[in-house]
């Protein structure tokens, strides 16, 4: 352990997703020690007690690697999938509340993918990943959103909605009812099945037909590439989905506000990012930090600490550094 005269003040930001978590360290001048990743963080689609130990097994994992204790942590912020819910807010606060009091903070993962984008001011994050939603958090704290209801219910423009209508697309053509598509040939190869029908018990047999479908989105994206009209044609209406969500969420403010993107279609240059740069008619913020980032500007936040120019480049450059020795854990 550090002694009192070398003793720092650190602040964790976490950023649990249904796929993976990212965790960081960083000392309240923005200088980020650590960035590690581990399991699936999602209590919404994972139970509690694998979540609370994908946790634990972060926290401690990045006080070992700065060499300190609970007690030098200023600030300790989870961001994670459906934390707005009660539920899931007294299942947190019931594992961590009482060893962390008043240095626990729980939010949305929205909240981290918009920050990385506004280093902690208002705006709207767009996400498009296996699922979709616009949030937003104005000048006032408050929250708004559009979206996000899940793939039963929605994920209008997401991973899952451009692999099911791709695969809708191949079986309308198998029919004869819909445009023939490269998409066919390349489901086929997906697979490695001689019929689009035999793809039907593949999905419905699946353990996880939302991700089974998200996967096909792929396609989409190769298929687009390659100047298919079918194709484009999906990109095109999930891009017009994206639009009207931002669009719903900005209705309910009372000032513009830049849209941060998010997200694994819209995180990079892909043909939905690019379609979406073209028809929309809001501003858009392409993040240079990844969502973990943002998790430890809210962190900061909480603390009052304000991110200014020295402690944003410090997040900028230290990040870069330690995502080319991320720490699997």
């Amino acid at each position: 352990m550090q002694s009192n005269k070398q003793r720092k003040r650190w602040v964790i930001g976490i950023d649990g997703g249904g796929t993976k978590t990212r965790a960081a360290i960083a000392d309240t001048r923005g200088q980020v020690a650590a960035i590690m990743t581990g399991d699936a963080s999602n209590p919404l689609s994972r139970p509690w007690t694998d979540v609370e130990q994908t946790l634990r097994e972060l926290i401690e994992a990045l006080l070992r690697s700065v060499e300190a204790g609970s007690e030098d942590v200023a600030a300790l912020y989870l961001g994670l999938a459906g934390a707005d819910r009660a539920l899931v807010a007294n299942q947190i606060s019931s594992a961590f509340g009482q060893e962390w009091q008043g240095r626990l903070f729980v939010d949305n993962d929205a909240t981290a993918a918009l920050y990385a984008g506004t280093w902690g001011e208002p705006g709207i994050v767009l996400i498009a990943g296996t699922g979709s939603i616009a949030y937003a958090i104005d000048r006032h704290e408050q929250r708004h959103r559009a979206g996000g209801w899940g793939y039963l219910l929605g994920d209008e423009g997401s991973g899952f909605d451009l692999g099911k209508q791709a695969v809708v697309a191949v079986l309308r053509a198998f029919d004869g009812r819909g445009e023939a598509t490269s998409l066919t040939e390349a489901l086929l190869a997906h697979y490695a099945i001689r019929s689009p029908a035999d793809a039907i018990a593949l999905i419905y047999g699946s353990s996880n037909p939302r991700k089974e479908l998200a996967d096909c989105s792929r396609l989409v994206e190769q298929a687009a590439q390659g100047g298919d009209a079918v194709a484009m044609q999906i990109i095109q209406q999930a891009a017009a989905s994206l639009v009207e969500l931002v669009h719903a969420c900005q209705r309910k403010l009372d000032e513009p506000l830049p849209v941060v993107l998010a997200g694994g279609l819209l995180s990079t240059d892909t043909s939905l990012r690019r379609e979406l740069e073209k028809t929309a008619a809001f501003e858009l913020c392409v993040p240079v930090v990844s969502p973990v980032v943002g998790a430890l500007v809210a962190g900061l936040k909480k603390i009052r600490i304000l991110p200014d120019g020295e402690v944003i480049e410090q997040l900028r450059k230290t990040q870069a550094v330690q995502e080319g020795s991320d720490v699997d854990e």
